[in-house]
C-alpha cells in the first residue's frame, strides 16, 4: 500500500515512526509531533503532542484516524474528540472532499491536524475558544456545514440539495430549487453552489449522506 505524502510527513516529524502493516491492511504511525506554531496575534504554541495516526487500507476513500495518546486533550466533545477517542478535525464532508481533491497525507496533516491541535492547545493553555470556528457536534454540525456550502438555511433545504445531487444534473435542474425561490434549480443561483459538488462525489455518495442526515 503506497500512501502519497507519507515520506514527507515522517521527514518533517522525525519523532514519528511507522508500525508494521496491520492485519486489516492499515498503516499506523505513532510517536511525538513537535509544535511551534502561531497565528495572527494569538500566542505561539510550543508543545509536544503524542499522536497515533491510522491510515485505512481504503484510504483516501475512508478518512485517516488521528488519536492523541499522551493525555494532553480531554476526551470530551468540548474539545472535539469523538466517542472512540479519535479527533474530529472537521466536518465529514470537508474532510472527505479534501481527500478526494488531494490525497497527500502530509498536506492533509498540515491543513487539518495542525490548525486543530493549535486551536485546542490555545483553549487548554490560554482559555481561548476555537479561533477558527467550530460546528455543533454530530448531525447538527454536519447540517450547519452543508448550509454554508449550499448557501441555504434549514435542514429541509440541505436535504433537498442532497436530493438534487443524488439525481442526474439534467433531471435535478428541472425540479423546484431547494432554496424555495419558486423557480426551478436550473434557473436559480443556488445551482452555482450545488453543481460544483457533483465533481467531488458520485450520486450514490450524496444519496447515502442524505439517508444518514435524515
Amino acid at each position: 500500500m503506497s500512501v502519497k505524502g507519507l515520506d514527507p510527513l515522517l521527514t518533517n516529524n522525525p519523532m514519528m515512526r511507522q508500525l508494521p502493516v496491520g492485519a486489516d491492511g492499515s498503516i499506523s504511525l505513532e510517536g511525538k509531533v513537535y509544535l511551534n506554531h502561531s497565528y495572527d496575534k494569538h500566542p505561539t504554541i510550543n508543545n509536544v503532542v503524542e499522536l497515533k495516526i491510522i491510515i485505512p487500507k481504503s484510504y483516501p476513500c475512508e478518512p485517516i484516524k488521528f488519536e492523541e495518546v499522551g493525555g494532553l486533550i480531554p476526551k470530551s466533545p468540548d474539545y472535539h474528540v469523538n466517542p472512540d477517542g479519535s479527533l474530529c478535525l472537521g466536518s465529514p464532508f470537508k474532510v472527505m472532499k479534501a481527500l478526494r481533491l488531494n490525497a497527500d497525507l502530509n498536506t492533509f496533516f498540515e491543513s487539518f491536524f495542525i490548525p486543530y491541535i493549535y486551536a485546542v492547545i490555545l483553549k487548554i493553555e490560554h482559555n481561548i475558544n476555537f479561533i477558527f470556528g467550530e460546528l455543533s457536534h454530530g448531525t447538527t454540525g454536519e447540517v450547519e456545514d452543508l448550509e454554508e456550502i449550499f448557501a441555504v438555511s434549514g435542514k429541509d433545504k440541505v436535504l433537498a440539495c442532497l436530493d438534487a445531487l443524488a439525481m442526474k444534473k439534467r433531471i435535478a435542474n428541472k425540479r423546484p430549487c431547494p432554496c424555495d425561490c419558486n423557480t426551478r434549480l436550473g434557473r436559480c443561483s443556488t445551482r452555482f453552489a450545488i453543481n460544483p459538488q457533483r465533481k467531488i462525489f458520485p450520486r450514490s455518495w450524496y444519496r447515502a449522506l442524505r439517508i444518514k442526515l435524515s
